[in-house]
């Protein structure tokens, strides 16, 4: 689905309207995928290989924001002692019922409920750009529960060079603060400059950049891309995954919808 973009020179980023993402939001989206996770879960091996070169089997991982539990379930399968939590209640309640193997919890990633620096690890895939007043609070969580020396995983969508092209040309509408955009607000793509260096303010060392997703970026806003996507999805998932890699390891830095960063706590 095409979503509504609309540029926020202020704050140097994209606001992008739908649904506020709202706990039944996200519930509703992961009932219509629930059954094909759970009956064939995604092995998720680029997720696994990304984890591996940072910390071996055994760790203790957390997955703030999980969804339907599939990347806990590969990284659990992986070896690592790992933990999930989101707070949509039907969601955790499935993932309960299908993989009662899984620590999946309801909870809120601003507040979690374990101690100071008790992982080793932590993946944030695609939950900070979704909190309108930003993403402070649940950084300070990623922070605390994190060791010395621990390692963060975050993705969230980018502002990139594609994108701020684009908005430097008018192709987006002019950001006005209203209550009508408000209770239309989905996620914001955000600078990764900016949020690479909130996160070196809160104590962490950039390890690594990406920009994945290159396909995704090019298709919100190229039609004819994101038929050629719909092409692709005919054909097995290790070539559509193939070609994503290619092209992310091409032009990611460019034009990758999201943007990973992989910091290590000080």
């Amino acid at each position: 689905m095409m979503r509504r973009k609309i540029y926020d020179a202020q704050g140097d980023c994209l606001v992008y309207l739908d649904r506020e993402a709202t706990e039944s939001f996200w519930d509703e989206k992961w009932e219509a995928s629930a059954n094909a996770v759970f009956a064939n879960p995604p092995r998720h091996g680029q997720t696994i290989r990304i984890t591996r070169s940072y910390l071996q089997p055994g760790a203790r991982v957390l997955e703030g924001g999980c969804g339907l539990g599939d990347v806990v379930h590969a990284l659990w399968k992986a070896g690592y002692v790992v933990d999930g939590i989101d707070y949509a209640p039907k969601v955790v309640q499935a993932i309960n019922c299908n993989w009662p193997e899984l620590n999946v919890i309801e909870g809120d990633v601003r507040h979690l409920p374990w101690e100071d620096g008790f992982y080793d690890g932590y993946w944030s895939l695609g939950v900070i750009e979704h909190f309108i007043d930003g993403y402070d609070a649940i950084t300070c969580e990623m922070h605390r529960v994190l060791r010395p020396g621990g390692y963060l995983f975050v993705s969230f969508p980018s502002f990139n060079p594609f994108r701020k092209s684009r908005a430097a040309a008018g192709k987006y509408p002019e950001y006005v603060e209203c209550s009508k955009i408000a209770a239309d607000f989905f996620q914001y793509a955000l600078n990764p400059l900016t949020v690479q260096s909130h996160f070196e303010r809160l104590g962490f060392d950039l390890v690594e950049k990406r920009g994945i997703g290159s396909l995704q970026g090019l298709a919100e806003e190229w039609r004819f891309i994101a038929s050629v996507m719909g092409y692709l999805d005919k054909f097995p998932s290790r070539v559509t995954t193939a070609i994503s890699m290619a092209l992310d390891l091409l032009i990611g830095s460019f034009a990758g919808h999201s943007c990973l960063l992989i910091l290590r706590k000080k």
